[in-house]
């Protein structure tokens, strides 16, 4: 009966009916559907069943389901992908369940449907970037956006208003058509998800060798070639001794969990930093209690299994340089099952 190509053909009992009130109800419009149910309207779309999705979408949306808002939008836009504003509904509802993947696929369909809305939507299209951890992608598509971020306020949320009056808009031959106030009504219920504020984001700061990120037992098993414990010996003196000039440490291998066997000495450049462009206190000075007490023992990451200029590099510093307690121990033999194998 809802078939959108060819004719509408009736059943007898209704065209005994027809005979009687001498009416016609074939169509021949292939754009057209009528709907066959007085609780049904093909609505704006022009399908029942998509427009049943959008209302469904629309009311668990009003009701901060966004789960289920989400799930509806799909099943509407999979029955008729050319319905593009539906897109609006499913960033929305994506956002509200921080399925940032979903979100920014639902953007990204926006942009070819409607090419004009991208440069009105890059703060949303930049925190999706960032949420979903593609942060470089991310970090100039927000620093754009911080430049129109007054003026483009407002363009999502006068989309969501429309899509909820197209969603509630009938087309319907028994029924009578919302009023203006209803379908007003309907789009104020609209929870439009608002972004957060944009911070000022560092490039610098996302590189692998500045960001406070990167700092983790994971990372330093994953680039670093030599992991050992070790005990401090000594450390060469002398009296240029920096915060970034610091003295060469002597260890002593006792046990390497990760690369090549060495020579047990193992000179170290001994940081007092982690490479992330940490200043000293105005006041630091080097003093030999800096240093650790003699017979303790490390763990040491160097990304390197050879020294550099006489000296074994650790891993971001003094990152690169944990206490060996059985706290620290047990976080490394937990990464190091992780990749067992992988050696």
């Amino acid at each position: 009966m809802n078939s959108k190509r060819g004719w509408h053909i009736l059943p007898a009992a209704s065209l005994a009916c027809l005979s009687v009130y001498a009416c016609s109800f074939l169509v021949a419009d292939s754009n057209c559907a009528y709907a066959v149910d007085s609780a049904d309207d093909v609505g704006a779309f022009g399908s029942i069943t998509l427009t049943r999705h959008a209302r469904d979408a629309a009311k668990a949306a009003k009701q901060g389901q966004w789960s289920a808002a989400e799930a509806a939008y799909k099943s509407a836009l999979s029955l008729d992908n050319k319905a593009g504003d539906l897109n609006y509904g499913l960033y929305n509802a994506a956002a509200h369940s921080n399925n940032w993947q979903q979100a920014t696929t639902a953007l990204e369909d926006i942009f070819q449907f409607e090419p004009a809305a991208k440069p009105h939507l890059l703060a949303e299209y930049g925190q999706c970037l960032a949420s979903a951890g593609r942060l470089e992608e991310a970090v100039p598509i927000l620093k754009k956006a911080l430049v129109t971020a007054d003026a483009d306020a407002g363009f999502l949320p006068g989309k969501l208003q429309a899509l909820m009056i197209k969603t509630d808009k009938v087309v319907h031959p028994f029924d009578r058509p919302h009023t203006a106030k209803e379908l007003e009504d309907a789009a104020n219920e609209v929870k439009v998800f608002k972004p957060a504020a944009i911070p000022y984001v560092d490039p610098d700061g996302l590189t692998f060798r500045k960001s406070s990120k990167a700092l983790s037992y994971e990372n330093a098993y994953k680039y670093c070639e030599f992991i050992g414990i070790c005990t401090f010996e000594s450390y060469d003196k002398s009296d240029d001794i920096t915060f970034y000039h610091p003295p060469v440490a002597r260890f002593r291998i006792e046990k390497i969990l990760k690369g090549p066997k060495l020579n047990r000495a193992m000179p170290v450049r001994f940081e007092f930093h982690d490479k992330s462009d940490s200043e000293p206190d105005k006041d630091w000075k080097f003093t030999a209690d800096k240093m650790p007490a003699k017979g303790s023992k490390w763990l040491l990451f160097s990304e390197m299994a050879i020294p550099t200029n006489g000296a074994f590099e650790t891993y971001r510093g003094n990152y690169g340089r944990q206490e060996a307690t059985p706290e620290n121990l047990n976080k490394m033999y937990k990464v190091m099952e992780l990749h067992r194998g992988q050696q």
